[in-house]
């Protein structure tokens, strides 16, 4: 298992290398097929040991062999949260799957999750490092997600799976699930004209609710929101971003939100269900018996 789970994670920087070329060519509207890769600064071609995922970047000191300029920490940053968002994968389907993780419906599932995955990696660094949310992201994973729709119930999981990973979704789910959040980002978007969030987010919102289902896109759109405060706040506090008038991309939040409802969000909501309530039960019988000793109470000294 654990080799296994070595392997995902170079699998997921390999692809997160090749992601971070999306990500660049998205944003400066070059061909993502033609032409290699190149130094952002003189522009010069590189070669095979100027590209092995994160090694490269330290091997060379974090400078370009060629015109010895500092390069980004964007690009091991990219590789890194490819792969362990796959060894991640990897890690949640395992411990379901056991011995069985080769059998078809489960390589289908790896399948699905890694192509959504990488697609909303995509969406998470293309926010950050150009303000943008790819339509062509959007698209590969909307119809990554369709496909999966139509093949799910061919697919015999484990009760068990189904339940904790969230793979029985109704058509209605989706539907009520998309248009909740894409329409409450929407309203968003109108009352604060584009000010507070952008349309991109908006079309995000549409996806993560078509992809999520219900309850898991309250618990996403939940995660999204504090993460995003928290990190505000964070900003401010360290005087990167003022507190009127300096904005934060809200599109890796939502896409944060998303990864984590997907793999675990079944799992944190049945938690919360099972604690929480129960607390709230213990709570509501001890107000309960507080009243029934005041009113005995209050019969004795009548």
């Amino acid at each position: 298992m654990f080799l296994f789970l070595i392997l995902l994670f170079i699998i997921g920087i390999c692809i997160g290398s090749f992601l971070g070329v999306i990500v660049d060519r998205l944003g400066s509207k070059e061909s993502i097929w033609k032409g290699r890769s190149h130094c952002d600064h003189c522009r010069h071609n590189l070669n095979v040991l100027d590209l092995i995922p994160v090694f490269s970047f330290f091997l060379l000191k974090k400078k370009c062999r060629y015109c010895h300029k500092k390069l980004s920490w964007f690009y091991p940053a990219i590789e890194l949260v490819c792969g362990i968002s796959y060894l991640s994968v990897g890690y949640v389907i395992l411990i379901f799957a056991k011995e069985s993780f080769l059998q078809m419906q489960f390589i289908f599932l790896f399948l699905y999750y890694y192509v959504l995955i990488a697609s909303l990696i995509v969406i998470f660094f293309s926010d950050i490092r150009y303000g943008i949310i790819p339509f062509k992201a959007v698209i590969t994973a909307l119809i990554a997600t369709i496909i999966w729709y139509f093949l799910l119930p061919e697919l015999k999981f484990p009760i068990y799976v189904i339940q904790n990973l969230g793979l029985q979704i109704s058509i209605l789910s989706i539907v009520f699930s998309s248009i909740g959040a894409g329409g409450f980002f929407l309203l968003l978007f109108l009352l604060t004209k584009g000010r507070g969030m952008g349309f991109g987010d908006v079309i995000y919102s549409f996806l993560m609710g078509f992809t999520l289902g219900f309850p898991r896109v309250f618990l996403g759109l939940y995660l999204a929101f504090v993460a995003g405060a928290i990190v505000s706040l964070l900003l401010v506090a360290m005087k990167k971003k003022q507190l009127r008038g300096g904005t934060i991309p809200f599109g890796p939040f939502l896409v944060f939100g998303t990864i984590v409802s997907l793999l675990w969000g079944m799992m944190i909501i049945r938690y919360a269900f099972q604690h929480f309530f129960k607390l709230y039960v213990e709570s509501y019988k001890v107000r309960i018996n507080n009243k029934r000793y005041a009113c005995e109470e209050s019969k004795l000294f009548h």
